[in-house]
């Protein structure tokens, strides 16, 4: 496939898509604040952003609503997949990232009705390929919106989401657990819109705007929800990627740690002989021995898998160099 590069991002594009992913419902001017612009210079970046395909916003769910909800499987596919196959792949709302690597076609895949359906959907996707490996994760400790760009200082994240301390402590109706239904309802209007106003929100669900709001507010303080921006890494200067494979004593220990390198945009645990994955990315491969020297001397990496493009991540298609061309809503 050919493809122009992406323009790189500026300090002002790049500083914007940290805010967002810090609070992407932040207003604009809290978040003009934070970077040190006017507001009319903030939207006028995201749409130009918005608009090449190189920045975009998630609503996506967090680590402890995957647990609670959702199995999930990597699912490896032979290189020698059909180009059908591939796309026909891609475009299932059920496989959530695919990422072409140096072993083959990797994907994400999941299912909210238990591991019989799991199976089913692998077996899906047996029509014009080979499944060369299928690793069920047991837990999750990073997902893709997880990862953040390392531009804005504390005090600017501060500014962008102010903490709740100093308004005191939550009230006990403030941190009520929303029901799933309400989570449910709540993260299919937003995802076509994070940013969606508490108003339209609240019409769209038939409840007013205060009421739409604070069933917001508890979604993410429950970690429920998760509200970002995602981007085109080349742009940013994240050009290569690779799949770590890794053997711990304490494999959930090890996965946490792993979840806080700031390269790390996907880690967890999975069921077999080396149940550790790290997906990482950096400007270059010869990172990736600093890295896993900071993952820990007790962490014994047993295979590494580059990526040689990221095919679709949290529901975009990817082009060769990781601008969004389509929107594929995840259901699974």
């Amino acid at each position: 496939m050919e493809t122009t590069d992406p323009r790189g991002l500026d300090e002002i594009d790049l500083t914007l898509v940290h805010a967002l992913q810090v609070d992407a419902r932040a207003p604009w001017t809290r978040i003009a604040a934070a970077i040190g612009v006017d507001s009319a210079t903030v939207v006028r970046h995201w749409s130009a952003l918005r608009e090449e395909g190189l920045a975009w916003l998630t609503a996506w769910p967090t680590a402890e609503r995957w647990a609670s909800t959702t199995d999930l499987a990597l699912v490896l596919l032979h290189p020698g997949i059909t180009d059908e196959s591939r796309t026909s792949a891609v475009r299932r709302p059920w496989v959530l990232g695919v990422d072409e690597t140096s072993a083959g076609l990797l994907l994400l895949v999941a299912a909210s009705e238990g591991l019989p359906q799991l199976g089913e959907r692998v077996r899906a996707l047996e029509t014009g390929a080979t499944v060369l490996r299928m690793d069920v994760a047991a837990s999750v400790s990073a997902e893709d919106s997880t990862w953040r760009l390392p531009v804005l200082s504390a005090a600017q994240q501060r500014v962008v989401r102010p903490s709740r301390e100093a308004g005191g402590r939550p009230s006990a109706e403030a941190v009520r657990l929303p029901k799933p239904q309400t989570v449910a309802e709540i993260a299919d209007v937003l995802d076509e819109d994070p940013r969606m106003p508490s108003a339209v929100l609240g019409a769209r669900l038939g409840v007013s705007e205060a009421t739409a709001r604070r069933a917001v507010d508890r979604a993410t303080s429950a970690g429920l929800l998760r509200f970002g921006c995602d981007l085109a890494m080349p742009a940013a200067g994240y050009r290569r990627g690779a799949v770590l494979w890794a053997r711990s004593a304490d494999p959930e220990a090890a996965s946490i740690r792993a979840a806080r390198l700031p390269e790390v945009h996907r880690a967890g645990v999975a069921v077999g002989p080396a149940p550790l994955f790290a997906c990482v990315r950096a400007r270059s491969l010869t990172a990736l021995p600093a890295i896993e020297r900071v993952w820990g001397g007790d962490v014994e990496i047993v295979d590494r898998w580059t990526v040689l493009r990221p095919v679709k991540r949290n529901g975009h298609e990817l082009d060769a160099s990781g601008r969004s061309i389509a929107r594929i809503p995840p259901r699974w």
